[in-house]
């Protein structure tokens, strides 16, 4: 292909028509691909010294490619894992542009056949304890509004697992408070599903949305800001980290630690767990698309039994040897292994 296929050509139609119409991907995938398209381009601008406007298809070349994930790694600190999502994204990307310029295949297969780097390790699952959630929860100061809608926000993230953008979506519509009380949720991929609410969660959502100074209707938000906004993900993080101060003060263990949303979500997940609730039942109580994932939770709960089994394992060591055994010499090689 003689003609120069610009790559801003195929950004726009790829963002707007495509991941939005066709594919139906959700806000946070989107901003995702996004982010990694950004840096991608910025990264092979700088390498051939080139203004991004004038980026070619033909520009691209499997070792800048390399370059770039290269620097995700040295210069970014990105995790292993974390490389792997941008050359995802840029596969998606290329891919895209293959299917609608089929003479430029060759020069996109340059990106859409680049290995994933082995070695990528899943973040360690981090989750409280219940006297620590009960904690975080009895920090709150509850005689002003904010105070009554930090409680919910609180109440309805550890009930639900939900994550956090879902909490921030979340609509007054979704909720049915009615018994059985229930919720909707929109989650990734724009898949919805129901999770039941405990009488405590209804009582202090009912409170909330009866006093939430906002316009009524379908679309009212549960959780705003001071602006009668939906309050932010990040909002929401930021919350959450200040009573984890203040209950630190009671709770020595909540010091030293990151407790974000996800904190929350998986907390949910292990209690549920704890408490005999199926596998099955908790993927789907946090919308998980894949079974897998949800094994992470039965793994860490078996670990955790398994340290336990250990600190009250006798110690048979210093046992006397039965009469029987006439080669003593063989036992301590096999206690030995």
């Amino acid at each position: 292909m003689k003609k120069p296929a610009y790559l801003c050509d195929f950004v726009r139609i790829y963002f707007e028509d495509y991941l939005v119409c066709r594919r139906n991907l959700s806000r946070c995938t989107i901003n995702s691909y996004r982010d990694a398209l950004k840096l991608f381009l910025q990264s092979l601008s700088s390498q051939i010294n080139k203004p991004i406007m004038h980026l070619t298809v033909q520009d691209v070349r499997e070792v800048r490619v390399v370059n770039f994930l290269e620097h995700l790694e040295s210069e970014r600190k990105n995790t292993v894992q974390t490389r792997n999502h941008r050359l995802s994204a840029l596969r998606r990307f290329f891919g895209f542009i293959a299917l609608q310029e089929p003479l430029l295949s060759d020069y996109c297969r340059r990106v859409t056949d680049l290995p994933a780097k082995r070695g990528a390790i899943l973040p360690e699952v981090h989750y409280l304890q219940k006297q620590e959630i009960q904690a975080l929860l009895d920090s709150v100061d509850t005689r002003t509004f904010p105070g009554r809608r930090d409680f919910a926000m609180l109440l309805f993230l550890y009930n639900t697992g939900a994550r956090v953008q879902e909490a921030s979506d979340l609509r007054q519509s979704w909720l049915s408070l009615e018994k059985p009380a229930k919720v909707h949720i929109l989650g990734k991929g724009n898949k919805r599903r129901t999770c039941p609410l405990w009488d405590s969660t209804v009582q202090v959502l009912q409170r909330l949305i009866a006093e939430t100074p906002a316009a009524t209707g379908a679309d009212a938000s549960v959780f705003i800001n001071r602006m009668r906004q939906p309050i932010s993900r990040f909002g929401i993080a930021n919350i959450l980290d200040k009573y984890r101060i203040k209950a630190s003060l009671k709770i020595t263990s909540l010091k030293n630690v990151t407790v974000t949303p996800h904190t929350i979500r998986h907390t949910t997940a292990m209690h549920l767990l704890n408490s005999g609730v199926d596998i099955n039942v908790i993927r789907g109580w946090l919308g998980h698309a894949n079974l897998s994932t949800t094994h992470r939770y039965a793994e860490i709960d078996l670990k955790t039994k398994q340290k336990a089994l250990n600190v009250c394992k006798p110690n048979l060591h210093q046992s006397a040897r039965a009469t029987w055994q006439t080669k003593p010499d063989i036992i301590e090689w096999l206690e030995s292994l």
